[in-house]
């Protein structure tokens, strides 16, 4: 955790932020948010799903990287992890506020999942992700960002996820 607080304190030096850690930064020029995830969904099977995880928020661009329990029963019954990464374009702001911002845009990604089948046999499936999403960020204490995100998408379904982290 450490080397990531340096490595935001040095990308800030070297774009000449210093006043961050001086003044509350309003979030009409947020350039970035690095936060911590939690989210849930309801894929197409209607089974639910709990994942972790992080995103990075750069500009209109937001990197997110998730883990998730997961478990298949067709046509094979199989449980294991789903790595998630996507790339999202948030470019289009509905509002953006001093406090808050809402956001939309789409994206995709891939998912990884490792399944083992009753049997112990290893099941790796690669799916490929797309979504559209919108995003909600506000500003909770100065320089500290909640962000509340609705999402929809292949194979993921419907989800919703909360973060809270550092905005740069």
């Amino acid at each position: 955790m450490r080397w990531i607080i340096v490595l935001w304190v040095l990308l800030n030096l070297a774009r000449g932020q210093t006043y961050v850690f001086h003044e509350p930064l309003p979030m009409d020029r947020v350039e970035g948010v690095f936060a911590m995830q939690g989210a849930g969904a309801v894929d197409f099977s209607l089974t639910p799903v709990a994942r972790m995880g992080g995103l990075l928020d750069l500009w209109d661009y937001r990197g997110r990287f998730s883990m998730s329990v997961a478990h298949r029963t067709d046509p094979t019954p199989a449980a294991g992890l789903c790595y998630t990464a996507a790339v999202d374009y948030l470019g289009w702001s509905y509002v953006r506020q001093t406090t808050y911002r809402i956001r939309y845009g789409a994206g995709g990604g891939g998912q990884l999942c490792m399944l083992r089948d009753a049997h112990g046999r290893e099941l790796r499936i690669v799916r490929p992700l797309v979504e559209g999403l919108v995003s909600l960020q506000y500003r909770v204490v100065p320089n500290v960002v909640g962000d509340v995100t609705l999402s929809a998408g292949w194979p993921e379904g419907l989800g919703a996820s909360v973060g809270f982290g550092f905005a740069f």
